[in-house]
């Protein structure tokens, strides 16, 4: 538990930048509610009228009050920023003024409805991304929104309601929210203000009533809005242990953790895992631990398909590297807060698992601390992976290993044989530990135990007085011999030990080589061309892939049908598939389950700003990406669609300078 909890040093470093990231930005506060009509702009100006009297500049940038005096009373004595009247097809709207805002620079700014569509003609589309430049700049935001803008529970809310949603704000803005207010009220409560007319007038509360407040669906808004709410505070707890160092788990909600890897007994793991959650209403994560080891072909398959099935389950999916698969598993838990954790235990309990540690299943359940543990069997209808058939030698090792390690002894005995009366029989056995020292940087472990053996036989037969005998005469080299066996046994096993690590080193070392490359040539793009030029060199270079990007239009309103980068990739059955990924903003195409035709794998390039295009892989071996490589690919393009999203604004702001 003591491993587990070590901090990580990237982990260290992204701390540190987040928070200087936090520092920069303004505090963001959300009062949050189920519906409209709850009283979200009246606690948010309540609270304004709190901090006001503290001595805080607050002003309003866009409060909608409805006509409600009791709300019309609490703007009175706050400062209102006039509001943008920007025409459009001949008509005037009112828009929040950003420049107004950013210019009078107060400390706290009140912005309602943030799931607002702005009017074209305004700088951005929606009126969150106002709320994101506002932050940005420093000022604190107070702000409204309601359960079913939240776009990961739309759908929800109109399978519930049966309304479709059009105003959406994306789930990372819960995430940028440094504080969370949920408002809340009983639908019986709700239902009576509605009836009173303090929500809407008269003639739309009838109607409002027969539909989307019908009390049911007003209970179930409630319940969305609740958990939305528990979630974040669930994330500010994650964060305040991990700032506090507090590595013990706090069981204050209900969350589940599986292990996933390459075997058949993952798929009834998972899925019992998420009954499991179902039943509780709990979050649960799926874990895949990079040990260093390297998997085979068919392995690397089994393990993209069970973590796929995790996703589709509903499982966070995490990936973490660690030589040692229960020291990963449990660093998660701790890091999550998890409470429970589910293993599996094999029907063939005589299996050799490991001659230097103890079983998984019985380490974890010994060094889980306060969480529970479930031990799962496994269906007997479930046949394991065939192993070789020396599975029980060849655990680390090759044979070619072993036939090194027989070939290498037998040459130091015949060569130090005929010299051994001048060199003493000690001597020879300094050169035996010498051996396996060196030995230790190119075999296996089990090939090391293996040479460790066959020194020791070969040292007492050939050397040691008697001779071709295993009789020894004296006590001091029965000392000695042993005192060579377990120093080599010792040697061979730091050594190993060493070797994963530097291999898990190794690996991280690459992903991060290939991550700050490509950071640093993005910093230095000038253009989209320069984004995609980067983008295609990094990706064939390093993944051997190469990549075609659409671009929205710039209305915004759909993808556009100019290819950058490799034009061959650029077909038109490609394009319905890349179309179908934009406007759903979600992975189609080559090694998914839709559209699975197509010859490229089409993934949205998005932001907290929406969706600013698609990039098409083609992977040129025609070989799904392992899914460690699938997790960096996914880092690549986030950082792609920024650069693209930074590139897009730069040239609006060239051509907004020239035309005035």
């Amino acid at each position: 538990m003591i491993e587990a909890l070590r901090p990580d040093p990237d982990e260290l470093l992204r701390k540190i930048k987040h928070e200087e990231t936090i520092k920069r930005r303004g505090k963001f506060k959300i009062f949050f509610g189920m519906c409209a009509g709850v009283g979200k702009t009246y606690a948010m100006l309540e609270a304004a009228q709190a901090v006001k009297s503290d001595g805080k500049d607050v002003v309003i940038g866009y409060v909608e009050t409805h006509k409600r005096k009791e709300t019309e009373l609490l703007t009175r004595n706050l400062e209102i920023i006039p509001r943008k009247i920007i025409e459009y097809r001949g008509t005037s709207f009112e828009e929040m003024d950003i420049d107004a805002i950013l210019q009078r620079k107060p400390e706290i700014v009140l912005v309602d409805e943030l799931a607002h569509t702005n009017i074209t003609g305004s700088r951005h589309l929606k009126r969150y991304q106002d709320v994101i430049e506002i932050l940005e700049s420093g000022i604190d935001v107070y702000t409204t929104i309601n359960v079913q803008h939240i776009e990961s529970r739309s759908i929800t809310v109109n399978e519930i309601t049966g309304i479709s949603i059009h105003e959406k704000v994306p789930d990372s803005i819960i995430d940028l929210a440094t504080d969370i207010e949920l408002v809340d009220i009983s639908p019986d409560d709700l239902l009576k203000r509605l009836a009173e007319g303090k929500v809407y007038i008269p003639e739309k509360t009838v109607q409002a009533t027969q539909n989307f407040f019908r009390k049911g669906n007003l209970h179930a808004l409630r319940e969305l809005a609740l958990r939305i709410t528990a979630e974040k505070v669930d994330t500010e707890l994650i964060n305040y242990k991990k700032n506090k160092n507090i590595g013990e788990v706090w069981k204050t909600t209900e969350k589940l953790l599986v292990a996933v890897g390459p075997g058949p007994y993952s798929v009834k793991l998972i899925q019992w895992t998420r009954r499991m959650a179902f039943n509780l209403g709990a979050q649960w994560f799926a874990v895949n631990v990079e040990t260093g080891v390297q998997l085979s072909e068919n392995e690397k398959l089994n393990l993209n398909k069970n973590i796929q099935l995790a996703e589709r389950l509903g499982a966070i999916v995490i990936n973490i590297t660690n030589p040692d698969v229960v020291t990963g598993v449990l660093q998660v838990a701790y890091e999550n807060n998890v409470n429970q954790i589910v293993i599996g235990k094999s029907l063939n309990r005589k299996r050799f698992t490991s001659s230097w540690s103890k079983n998984i299943s019985n380490r974890i359940l010994n060094e889980s601390g306060n969480i529970d543990v479930y031990v799962i069997k496994a269906d007997k209808s479930v046949h394991p992976v065939q192993k070789p058939k020396f599975h029980f030698q060849l655990i680390t090792s090759t044979f070619n290993d072993y036939l090194i390690a027989l070939g290498v002894v037998a040459i130091i005995t015949l060569i130090c044989f005929p010299f051994a009366k001048y060199l003493g029989y000690q001597t020879v056995g300094l050169i035996y530990l010498l051996n396996i020292t060196i030995l230790s940087l190119f075999l296996g472990r089990s090939a090391l135990v293996f040479t460790a053996i066959l020194n020791s036989v070969a040292w007492n037969f050939f050397f040691i007085p008697p001779l071709y005998t295993f009789h020894i005469n004296t006590f001091e080299d029965i000392i000695t011999l042993s005192a060579n066996f377990i120093i080599a046994l010792v040697v061979s096993v730091l050594i190993t030990r060493i070797k994963k690590y530097h291999t898990v080193l190794t690996i991280n070392q690459r992903r991060s080589d290939i991550l700050n490359s490509l950071l640093e040539n993005l910093n230095k793009a000038t253009s989209i061309k320069d984004v995609v030029a980067i983008t295609r060199h990094v990706l064939q270079h390093s993944f051997n892939v190469d990549a075609v990007i659409y671009l929205r239009e710039k209305e915004g309103k759909g993808l556009g049908k100019r290819a950058f980068g490799n034009s061959d990739l650029n077909l038109e059955k490609d394009f319905a598939v890349a179309v179908w990924a934009f406007n759903s903003n979600e992975i189609a195409g080559k090694f998914t389950d839709t559209l699975s035709d197509s010859n490229l794998q089409l993934i949205p390039l998005t932001t907290v700003y929406g969706v600013w295009g698609v990039i098409g892989v083609r992977f040129l071996d025609n070989k799904a990406p392992s899914f460690d490589v699938q997790r960096i690919l996914k880092t690549i393009y986030a950082q792609v669609a920024l650069s693209i999203e930074r590139e897009i604004n730069n040239d609006k702001r060239v051509e907004s300078a020239q035309n005035n």
